[in-house]
């Protein structure tokens, strides 16, 4: 994960930050206190969630509520799984 947009390039209300999961990776199930926004970059992926299983792929968005379990698993993919990621601007942006 690296950080595009945070407190270190001014912002005050959002944060933006790239994710790569390379083939075979995967995030396991976790959850925040904030919401996601996603947009996927490259490659396909099984976004994983505590009742459901969606594939996910390039141009493809995503809204992740607060406090959703949620998971991203690229074990079959052939390509990386990149996605931008929006959240609100925590203290740690």
């Amino acid at each position: 994960m690296r950080w595009l947009i945070g407190r270190t390039t001014g912002a005050k209300t959002y944060a933006m930050r790239i994710f790569t999961i390379a083939p075979g990776g995967k995030i396991p199930l976790h959850h925040h206190p904030e919401e996601h926004e996603i947009f996927v970059l490259q490659g396909q992926a099984r976004v994983l969630s505590a009742d459901r299983e969606t594939i996910a792929k390039k141009d493809d968005v995503i809204f992740v509520p607060s406090n959703e379990l949620h998971g991203y698993d690229n074990t079959e993919g052939k390509e990386p799984f990149r996605f931008i990621c929006v959240i609100p601007l925590l203290e740690n942006s």
